[in-house]
């Protein structure tokens, strides 16, 4: 079986030359020597779980690092080979990748200090580089593929830490196949009658998608004759994510939605021109998410559209885009450097976080609030763009822009109507800040403020002895 799979996996990385082939060769050599002798709770090998790892990763094309970390993320862990050794046979890369997988001694710590230590770890150096991200989430879905053999009380809070911070991880940094398995594989751990139920209802709507799916088809094929088309398909969010977005009240006809790509950003406004002028477009509806940037991949104008009185949800990309959403992060390696990325990708969230949370527990409460909750955008009167999380307000926004203005702040205008700093944003508002002369920073402010960036800059002025309003 073992032999099988290390053929297989070989056959899998084509992509890669046959110098980089070679030293995939070497590490499979490297991780199975580390690990001989050794087992999973499955009784198998333990060499199965690296060599599964990698494959996962090899689905999205990933490059040899990447790969050659999957292989041997567990074995400075697990095995008597260190971290200068790593560094020796495979470079410094790899080496501090496969550090920043390793977790802690556990020593005296409690299990949740312990947990959330290793998560601390893991984001901090994801910063730096985010494939330390991608193969730990590869290493999750992998683990949850063989949940089923632990006990009940092992599964719950396992599947159930999946769906809460590694599904929102994997689709913060694009690898969306790996979401969707990630989502179907934690809700049926976590309350199977229900993920059963859902998926029934899933599957049954489906297919009245698909007919609708069909008809949007046939009507844009005949009339796109220059072919700005290139490709058409249909996506629906993950199933956990899918169920709860239902729970709330939203219509699962509008979560659906098709994506239509293009081959340039500029032929996605004559796409949109063809498709308003074939199918009723819906009110208030349209964003455009290239002239103004909301995710640094994902390039794309959405709409709604009438089809037989039901709505369909379009999103309109290039071929970069489609690109992104197949291959997620790895799609943008080759082009990006991997600090700029993972920059991109993860913010300044963590940076922020970690100046004002007093421990490895308060961090992760408060990272998991603000690197995965949704996002609004919103403008400065010159039309910059802010991204914020949602319910944030005036104050996050100005720390946001400029912390020298927040400092200074008095009131602002919201939509051109005056509001105070405590006002909360919605999606798309216009912000002017108006400040005075001296700091008028209030420590009240903390009580409002969403953002760590803001609580740091206040919090900053606060300890410098300012002179701070007094309540």
């Amino acid at each position: 079986m073992v032999n099988d799979m290390k053929v297989a996996l070989i056959q899998k990385c084509k992509y890669l030359s046959e110098e980089e082939k070679v030293e995939l060769q070497k590490a499979i050599e490297f991780s199975e020597k580390a690990h001989i002798y050794q087992t999973r709770a499955t009784g198998e090998p333990y060499i199965i779980h690296p060599l599964e790892v990698c494959l996962i990763l090899s689905e999205y094309e990933a490059d040899l690092i990447s790969l050659i970390c999957a292989l041997l993320h567990d074995v400075v862990e697990d095995t008597e080979v260190s971290l200068s050794e790593i560094d020796m046979h495979f470079g410094s890369h790899v080496a501090f990748i496969v550090d920043g997988l390793t977790k802690f001694e556990k020593g005296v710590l409690a299990k949740e200090e312990y947990s959330a230590a290793n998560t601390e770890k893991l984001l901090s150096m994801a910063m730096v580089d985010i494939r330390i991200a991608v193969v730990k989430l590869a290493d999750r879905l992998h683990n949850m593929r063989t949940l089923a053999i632990k006990r009940i009380e092992k599964k719950i809070p396992y599947a159930n830490e999946t769906l809460l911070f590694f599904s929102p991880l994997a689709e913060k940094i694009g690898l969306y196949k790996l979401q969707e398995e990630l989502e179907d594989l934690g809700f049926s751990y976590l309350n199977p009658p229900r993920h059963t139920r859902f998926k029934k209802i899933l599957n049954d709507y489906t297919q009245v998608h698909y007919e609708l799916f069909n008809q949007f088809l046939h009507k844009i094929q005949e009339e796109d004759s220059s072919k700005f088309i290139v490709h058409t398909d249909w996506k629906k969010p993950p199933l956990f994510q899918l169920y709860n977005l239902v729970s709330e009240g939203h219509n699962l006809q509008e979560l659906f939605t098709i994506h239509v790509t293009t081959r340039t950003s500029l032929n996605c406004y004559t796409v949109l021109g063809t498709i308003h002028s074939l199918f009723e477009p819906v009110p208030d509806q349209f964003a455009d998410q290239i002239a103004i940037e909301k995710h640094p991949f994902l390039e794309h104008l959405e709409t709604k559209v009438k089809i037989d009185d039901l709505i369909l949800h379009v999103i309109i990309q290039d071929e970069a885009t489609k690109n992104y959403y197949e291959h997620g992060v790895f799609g943008k390696l080759k082009e990006n450097k991997k600090q700029s990325l993972s920059n991109s990708l993860l913010g300044n969230s963590i940076h922020s976080v970690k100046t004002i949370a007093e421990n490895s527990i308060a961090f992760c409460e408060l990272i998991s609030l603000e690197l995965f909750q949704k996002e609004i955008t919103v403008f400065t009167p010159k039309m910059d763009v802010i991204i914020l999380p949602i319910n944030s307000n005036v104050i996050d926004f100005a720390y946001a822009l400029d912390p020298s203005l927040a400092n200074r702040m008095s009131f602002a205008k919201v939509n051109n109507e005056f509001q105070s700093p405590q006002t909360v944003l919605l999606d798309m508002d216009i912000v002017e800040i108006h400040t005075k002369n001296k700091l008028t920073v209030d420590t009240k402010w903390l009580h409002h403020v969403q953002t760590s960036k803001a609580v740091k800059e206040i919090m900053e002025v606060v300890n410098k002895g300012k002179s701070i309003p007094k309540y």
